[in-house]
């Protein structure tokens, strides 16, 4: 069954409809509907309430495949600088991140709240400052670039590069996640392994473990997603996690997928000046019932 949606979405998903897309923004709340073939995919994005811009979720014709429910895509680091003594959660769905620079920009032109014909591509860039609570210290700043184009819609690319401030101590640190729900998501491939999870039921259970860039999950329900980064230096060649890539059964209802940098390896040391650079994809695919 993934064999054949894998190979339809790598060999058509380039003659995707090129007719134009649909952005419309508001205040707090951004989506792009993009026509692929004959229905629509939607990227979705939302202002947090410390006020970064995150992806929400991914619908095919309001079919969510992703899970809307707010959590970490992006990136996320469990860290303290290295004379402080409490670990706390800094970026993604987690706040301790500061708003500095956005820009929403369409066909090459930025734009503000409306609606708005998108003929090329969308592209979101954002400047963030990654705040320790104890102090209130910017111990690191982010830069982020997402990019959509109308002639793969079902595709999302992901930038980000993280420059640390301070010496920190890293306990966990995780540049590409993706939350699915179980209909379309549990069942999995990553790497020599396959598996799957019960669909209604949560066993807390990690899956994968494999030193992999790329991960296809798919579901019961004609659809799933290819999540992966692009190279293993996004992941410092998993040098600092002890399993890999995996999956979480964190839901009755969905599952997540981790990329970690750093992972059950005790405290991992990050010098002042480093940069953190790594590049992720998103891709909706097909599959067979």
């Amino acid at each position: 069954m993934w064999v054949l949606g894998l190979i339809f979405v790598l060999c058509f998903s380039g003659l995707a409809n090129a007719d134009a897309g649909l952005f419309h923004k508001t205040a707090k709340n951004a989506v792009f509907h993009v026509p692929w073939s004959d229905k629509t995919v939607s990227w979705e994005f939302n202002l947090k309430d410390w006020g970064t811009w995150n992806i929400l979720a991914v619908s095919v014709n309001k079919e969510y495949i992703s899970s809307p429910s707010g959590t970490d895509w992006e990136y996320v680091y469990l860290a303290k600088p290295t004379d402080s003594t409490a670990y706390d959660w800094m970026g993604g769905n987690h706040n301790n991140e500061a708003l500095k620079t956005l820009e929403f920009v369409i066909d090459g032109e930025v734009v503000k709240d409306g609606t708005y014909k998108v003929t090329q591509s969308l592209v979101i860039n954002e400047t963030t400052d990654l705040v320790y609570p104890g102090g209130k210290r910017i111990v690191g700043s982010v830069i982020r670039r997402y990019e959509i184009n109308v002639e793969d819609p079902n595709r999302l690319n992901f930038s980000q590069s993280t420059t640390w401030h301070t010496d920190m101590h890293m306990d966990r640190a995780y540049v590409c996640m993706l939350p699915i729900r179980k209909k379309h998501g549990r069942f999995f491939k990553m790497g020599f392994v396959e598996g799957s999870f019960v669909d209604g039921v949560r066993t807390n259970a990690n899956k994968g473990l494999q030193r992999v860039t790329e991960t296809f999950l798919y579901g019961d329900s004609g659809w799933g997603m290819i999540a992966g980064i692009a190279d293993l230096s996004s992941v410092d060649d998993y040098q600092y996690s002890k399993t890999g890539a995996f999956i979480w059964d964190l839901s009755l209802d969905h599952v997540k997928l981790y990329y970690p940098r750093a992972y059950e390896m005790g405290a991992t040391f990050v010098r002042k000046g480093s940069v953190w650079d790594s590049s992720s994809y998103y891709l909706i695919v097909p599959v067979e019932e």
